[in-house]
């Protein structure tokens, strides 16, 4: 059996990805067992894709995640620059907006999930935004093709082993900037950290230290701790019901870290 074939099947009409969480859930809960964290998510990401379009947009998730979206969108205003691209781009939701607060910019996006980027073709419909399949830790762009490079809860999905190689093709690409909004464990709560454990799926990067040890300036880091007060402004503002099946969790999942080249 292929590897798509494995994750495409079912188990009393569960997806497998699901049943998967809940069968490593327990193990965590119940004896205490983590398993590896997964070396490519690349199968794993081609059959949850199907669905993720909607999961978002129809479960009150899109309604909560925006507000990080918007803190890319408030920084995006202090800095100049004529061209933007997301590595980890999934259907298109942060590009579309990039492209329609700054109609000036030249927008892109790659993703390596043909499920996601089939998606793209209709959420980026009437829009000019090229998007490309390709690998984070091999991005198939030309040096400095983009002034400024992001990513959101994408390189979390990144193996340790591969992720200087995928920062190393961010340093290549980007001639400006790069943007992360992603999880660190270093800095989130012991909550969380605890809640995320089983995940194999979830990886946790020092990205400050990542990026200082490939001698890149550090422009601007911000935590929780400090955007967290606005994120629970916002969520008190939400009026929709949050349906999604793994739940939604706070500002403390992600930190911000903005360097530049």
């Amino acid at each position: 059996m292929s590897k798509s074939n494995y994750w495409d099947r079912s188990f009393l009409g569960i997806k497998y990805y699901k049943v998967q969480y809940y069968v490593k859930l327990l193990l965590y809960k119940s004896l205490g067992i983590t398993l590896p964290k997964m070396m490519d998510q690349r199968n794993y990401w081609d059959i949850r894709g199907h669905a993720f379009m909607d999961d978002m947009m129809k479960s009150g998730f899109d309604d909560r995640e925006i507000f990080f979206q918007n803190m890319l969108i408030h920084e995006l205003k202090k800095l100049e620059f004529n061209s933007f691209f997301e590595a980890g781009s999934g259907y298109g939701w942060n590009i579309r907006r990039v492209y329609e607060e700054f109609p000036h910019a030249c927008v892109g996006g790659l993703d390596f999930s043909i499920t996601q980027l089939m998606n793209s073709k209709k959420y980026l419909e009437n829009t000019e935004i090229p998007v490309v399949n390709g690998d984070n830790c091999m991005i198939p762009l030309k040096d400095n093709a983009y002034d400024i490079g992001f990513s959101l809860g994408v390189f979390m999905n990144i193996h340790p082993s591969k992720i200087k190689s995928a920062l190393k093709e961010m340093i290549r690409v980007c001639g400006k900037y790069i943007i992360h909004i992603e999880y660190d464990e270093n800095y989130t709560t012991p909550e969380l950290k605890k809640q995320r454990a089983f995940k194999t799926n979830i990886i946790s990067h020092n990205y400050k230290k990542l990026y200082t040890d490939l001698g890149v300036n550090v422009e601007k880091f911000s935590t929780y701790k400090e955007f967290g007060k606005y994120y629970d402004e916002h969520i008190n503002n939400i009026s929709t019901r949050l349906t999604r099946w793994e739940g939604f969790e706070g500002a403390e999942k992600y930190i911000f870290i903005m360097v530049k080249l």
